[in-house]
């Protein structure tokens, strides 16, 4: 994987126009499509929420119809809306022939709902957790947790958003329109065959996960979505197996980021690019008042080289290009008048974050991601568990760390190899310092992922305030859903 640090600090102050992949193959001639909009179900009344798992097509491309799983539908799965201080009731059924753990990512609730590894929904069988949401306005998603399957479940389309208001959202003057100035946007790479199957082997994965050639959005190789001519919010989602993005436009247009994992930023933050990691949320909103098209460019980051002399000097050879010879936009934004705009400005001041004092914090602890430092053992016919957290692969029958309850911890992370975005169930935390270097402003929210590398540490703060038994544990691990799924992952308990 290519250097952090440089990656970092060109990203926080480049204009730059980078590089990416080309849709190849038999996708490489797509007619744009409409953007898909995933349907919204109101989670917020207390009744309940019938989410089927199970199999499908889907036309990633028009006359193509593809093998996927999806919720309640063939593809990925309805955005499920919901409130602060409401009860979201879930029913999850499994018409699948193999097990599936479905993962509430974001949400802070307690570990016997949480939808870890062990609350394993076998074929034919359901599942009803009921959800107190207790936490501020945030974009999370839900997801496959199966153990050594979440990797290829997730890409086969078990995954969807959960979109959470609260008050504080509400006073706002923020886009707020679902589908039409509120835009769900689930990023994704995806291999397909000669006859449009995806394509997929964790055995076959390297090192940095499984690598998709082909960006769809939604389930869509390069749509379009009509907007109007206002400001309009895009809830990004990385939703890739492994892949790490840069998000930029093809005309360098100025963005502002208003919201992170676990909720709205203190402030706006204006970027005209900006990495998202695996299983990242990112709020970000634009102004399309010019009434001109905007290019989303969804640009792999793995592209860089691995030292910083080779990323500027590759980065420099594409200066000043034109959007022409730029490659093609994974989304394209068009101006239409007859829908109703939103001008207003964007407010100066949006959430109030309340950070821990020092001695609050009682308690340091350390982990290393290892690569390849395994015992080599195969565990369920998916393939050696030969990655590992503090030279632990995961193992079920284990309780890695045992945490107290409603205390501030700091949490210091870094690995032996290469970059990991490293998640944490059941909370948000704050990032002190990332790969070595302070938290720049757009991190500085509420988040349940940080990335880490091999060249400094990673610090976060955090608490946890539900409890997580031994039967149901909370997890931490590494979001490249093959590392998870190869051993780099712990279980730990909060009483």
């Amino acid at each position: 994987m290519s250097s952090a640090l440089s990656r970092r600090q060109f990203l926080a102050g480049s204009a730059a126009m980078l590089g990416a992949g080309y849709v190849p193959g038999i996708w490489s001639k797509t007619t744009p499509t409409r953007l898909p909009i995933p349907p919204v179900v109101d989670g917020s009344r207390g009744r309940p929420i019938d989410l089927r798992i199970r199999s499908g097509t889907w036309s990633f491309k028009r006359g193509v119809r593809t093998p996927t799983l999806g919720f309640s539908q063939d593809y990925l799965g309805p955005t499920i809306r919901t409130r602060q201080h409401s009860e979201l009731d879930l029913r999850y059924r499994n018409t699948l022939t193999e097990s599936v753990a479905v993962h509430g990512h974001g949400l802070h609730v307690p570990g016997e709902v949480d939808g870890g590894p062990q609350l394993t929904i076998e074929p034919g069988a359901d599942w009803q957790p009921g959800l107190s949401i207790v936490q501020p306005a945030a974009t999370c998603w839900y997801h496959s947790h199966t153990h050594g399957k979440t990797g290829e479940q997730t890409y086969r389309g078990l995954a969807g958003l959960i979109i959470i208001d609260d008050e504080v959202a509400d006073s706002l003057p923020l886009p707020r329109r679902y589908g039409v100035d509120d835009l769900p946007i689930v990023i994704q790479d995806r291999t397909f065959d000669e006859q449009g199957r995806l394509v997929y082997s964790l055995l076959d994965a390297d090192e940095d996960g499984w690598l998709g050639d082909t960006i769809v959005i939604n389930g869509a190789v390069a749509p379009v979505a009509n907007v109007p001519a206002g400001k309009v919010r895009l809830r990004l989602l990385n939703g890739a197996n492994a892949r790490f993005y840069i998000v930029t436009f093809a005309d360098n247009r100025t963005f502002h980021k208003i919201a992170s994992d676990g909720g709205l930023l203190e402030a706006p933050v204006p970027l005209t690019m900006m990495e998202m990691s695996p299983g990242e949320r990112c709020e970000i909103v634009i102004d399309m008042a010019d009434g001109k098209t905007a290019g989303l460019l969804t640009l792999f980051e793995d592209e860089f080289d691995d030292d910083e002399e080779g990323v500027l000097g590759s980065l420099s050879n594409l200066f000043g290009r034109s959007e022409a010879a730029l490659p093609p936009p994974s989304l394209t934004l068009t101006v239409d008048n007859a829908l109703a705009a939103n001008t207003a400005p964007l407010p100066e001041r949006l959430a109030a974050i309340v950070r821990p004092q020092p001695q609050e914090i009682v308690r340091t602890r350390d982990f290393m991601l290892g690569m390849d430092n395994g015992d080599g053992d195969d565990d369920g016919g998916h393939g050696a568990m030969d990655m590992t957290i503090n030279g632990a692969a995961m193992d079920m029958n284990v309780i890695n760390e045992r945490i107290e309850r409603g205390v501030w911890e700091r949490w210091r992370i870094r690995s032996d190899q290469g970059a990991h975005p490293f998640h944490v169930h059941g909370c948000s935390f704050l990032i002190e310092r990332m790969e070595g270097e302070t938290a720049l402003p757009d991190q500085r929210g509420w988040k349940d992922i940080v990335v880490v590398d091999d060249d400094d540490w990673s610090e976060i703060v955090v608490r946890f305030d539900h409890p997580a038994t031994e039967q149901y544990p909370y997890m931490y691990h590494c979001h490249i859903l093959e590392h998870e799924d190869r051993g780099m992952m712990g279980q730990f308990t909060v009483s």
